[in-house]
């Protein structure tokens, strides 16, 4: 009972299962039947009628997505769908949706559907049925083992396709649409089907030595004996990268220098479950810890909408920021996956209870002391993948509207009732890498260098993928 009680917390806490979220409707658009306009100026068209058409359908399967991860995850005692593992989901069915519009009229690169240009497919049909097929291939592999019944979760997204379809006219524009839909999942599921994801685990064995990862609370007892989450994860194919090494950071800091026991000695000041107060984390440091708690495929893809939402975008612009956005978080986390098992290095909570004993005599251990935001995510520190996928997305975005400046406020499902502001993309990005100091889950170092490793990948996925044609 004890050993199901940590996985119940592990659950509880790393999934974000205990918060109530409600899936905000979308409005049915409905459009004309694409065949009453001339083939010449659909293919060849200048900004209005299908080629100027409203993203509200991209953004209801962009919603879509979101929805089934986080109704996964409040179905009781449902396994958390981790950050990297949502991340290449929202990719894969937000390029769906982008390589089905550019397949009616190319405007940008495609991803996986390269040869199936049908300019007299109704845009709408072709965007649901894309999503949709991705989330019914994938809604239940995004938590396994699932022992639980998925099927409330697939009726949603029936009911949401037939609404979806149901506005527009039949005829042979639905249908091609329907048609091309299906084909871009199709070519996105074929071309992530051997990307290294049936090996990302493996056994591992801890370190020994001081630095080397460790086991942490409750993952090293039982039932776990020993876990280390998706130790692999790092060999997956990139989506949008050359290599997974390509801007490996620097390695962290030696144990016996000044710089480490700088960080040692902030993170056991800033980031224990009982630091907040007088010579500790101030209350706006915890509130920051914990609204940032939550996955950032998911806190950046509510980013991206706010913004989306003070700028006037048709739908293919809109499913390329949104895909390019996904495809960076997931090849955030595949870097930043590939690092952490490169360098293999101690979270603080290991080194601090194990203070007395690193061979630092200017470190001074704690055996009881824990993080802020129980339990620490079963993965090596450095460097933070939240912070890389943080600077990943506010760099994607940056490139993107070639801005940095903009105000946005988003709430968080691990801090409920509290919003936050911001005035910059870059802000957002700082706060977010500085949340995993005041939750105790990394030394500095792994944050910096994280946010400046995933700044690289931002720009690198941009500045390579899905570009204009």
């Amino acid at each position: 009972m004890k050993s199901l009680n940590k996985l119940s917390n592990y659950i509880g806490l790393m999934s974000l299962s205990f918060v109530l979220f409600t899936f905000l409707s979308c409005k049915k658009e409905t459009t004309q039947d694409q065949q009453q306009e001339p083939q010449s100026a659909r293919f060849n068209n200048p900004g209005q009628g299908v080629g100027n058409i409203s993203p509200d359908i991209v953004l209801q399967w962009n919603e879509a997505a979101v929805y089934t991860s986080l109704e996964l995850q409040k179905i009781p005692n449902a396994p958390p769908v981790t950050p990297f593992v949502e991340a290449r989901y929202y990719a894969m069915v937000n390029v769906a949706m982008h390589d089905a519009l550019n397949n009616i009229i190319p405007k940008y690169q495609t991803y996986a559907l390269k040869d199936s240009r049908d300019k007299d497919a109704n845009a709408n049909a072709a965007v649901a049925q894309a999503a949709y097929d991705v989330i019914v291939a994938m809604y239940d592999k995004l938590n396994p083992p699932a022992f639980f019944t998925t099927a409330p979760i697939k009726n949603y997204i029936d009911d949401l396709l037939q609404q979806s379809l149901s506005p527009i006219a039949d005829g042979d524009a639905k249908t091609r649409g329907i048609n091309l839909g299906k084909a871009s999942a199709a070519a996105v599921l074929q071309k992530r089907a051997n990307d290294g994801i049936a090996n990302v685990m493996y056994p591992v064995t801890q370190g020994t030595l001081p630095g080397q990862y460790r086991f942490t609370a409750p993952f090293d007892g039982p039932p776990f004996n020993g876990f280390l989450d998706s130790p692999g994860w790092g060999d997956l194919t990139s989506f949008g990268g050359e290599t997974n090494v390509q801007f490996l950071p620097s390695a962290p800091y030696a144990i016996n220098s000044a710089e480490y026991t700088a960080d040692y000695n902030e993170i056991k000041r800033l980031g224990c479950a009982t630091c907040t107060g007088i010579n500790g984390r101030t209350q706006e440091q915890e509130d920051i810890a914990k609204f940032w708690v939550e996955n950032s495929p998911y806190g950046w893809n509510k980013i991206a909408r706010e913004i989306i939402a003070q700028q006037n975008m048709d739908a293919w612009r809109v499913a390329r920021l949104l895909s390019l956005l996904q495809m960076t978080e997931a090849d955030a986390y595949i870097g930043a996956l590939k690092a952490k098992m490169h360098y293999f290095y101690w979270r603080p909570v290991t080194a601090i209870q194990n203070g007395e004993n690193d061979g630092n005599p200017n470190t001074v251990g704690d055996a009881n002391w824990q993080v802020l935001w129980f339990p620490t995510p079963p993965v090596p520190d450095y460097p933070s993948a939240h912070a890389t996928a943080g600077g990943a997305a506010a760099e994607l975005i940056k490139d993107f509207f070639n801005d940095d400046n903009f105000s946005f406020s988003i709430g968080s499902i691990t801090l409920p009732g509290h919003q936050r502001s911001f005035n910059s993309l870059s802000q957002a990005a700082r706060e977010n890498s500085l949340s995993r100091i005041y939750v105790g889950y990394h030394f500095r170092k792994a944050c910096m260098e994280g946010e400046e490793f995933g700044r690289k990948i931002g720009n690198y996925v941009f500045e390579n993928n899905l570009k204009e044609n």
